[in-house]
């Protein structure tokens, strides 16, 4: 037995008989549209570019609070996972400078091209990574909720599925120019 509605199909009062199935297939072929998660991109663009004020080179520390050094501290003092804790204890606090700098540009260029609208697929997908290993290391931290790196990896796995610079973004730019066949458009 297939659930079924009544619907007016051409606004003209007359109901027809329509399947479950219909109504499914039907409201998958429309789309939404896509400025809503073209402005989420900017404000998140501006919380990646808004968060480096507190990792500034040349030593990645603010002046009053909490730098980078310290949050990497935290993660190695309240470890969710001890493989984790080790790395950043034994290879990156070691490095710290050449961390920090990588740390720093990863996170400046996400924010750049999300504001941009610039391969937007590509700054997702680092958006998502650097969400996730941020989410990691400060997952057991006190006073840290981790279900915020959780939304910014959904908010950045919608950026990857929408290609949302193409609205408000570069990307719809590079599109129109860039040939049929160019490898750079699977980051548009």
């Amino acid at each position: 037995m297939e659930a079924s509605g009544n619907r007016d199909i051409d606004g003209s009062g007359d109901k027809e008989e329509v399947s479950l199935n219909q109504m499914i297939q039907e409201s998958l072929r429309r789309q939404a549209p896509l400025w809503p998660i073209a402005l989420s991109r900017i404000l998140i663009s501006f919380l990646w570019l808004i968060s480096l004020r507190w990792k500034l080179p040349p030593d990645f520390a603010p002046a009053t609070g909490k730098g980078l050094m310290d949050w990497l501290q935290l993660e190695v003092q309240y470890p969710a996972f001890g493989f984790y804790a080790d790395f950043v204890q034994s290879v990156v606090i070691p490095n710290f400078t050449l961390f920090a700098w990588l740390i720093f540009l990863i996170e400046l260029i996400i924010g750049l091209l999300l504001l941009t609208g610039t391969w937007t697929r590509l700054a997702g997908v680092l958006g998502a990574l650097m969400s996730l290993n941020i989410g990691i290391g400060v997952l057991a931290v006190p006073g840290e909720w981790p279900w915020s790196y959780v939304m910014m990896i959904m908010w950045h796995g919608l950026f990857v599925v929408t290609a949302s610079g193409r609205v408000l973004g570069v990307d719809g730019w590079l599109r129109k120019r860039l040939p049929a066949d160019s490898v750079w458009l699977i980051f548009t």
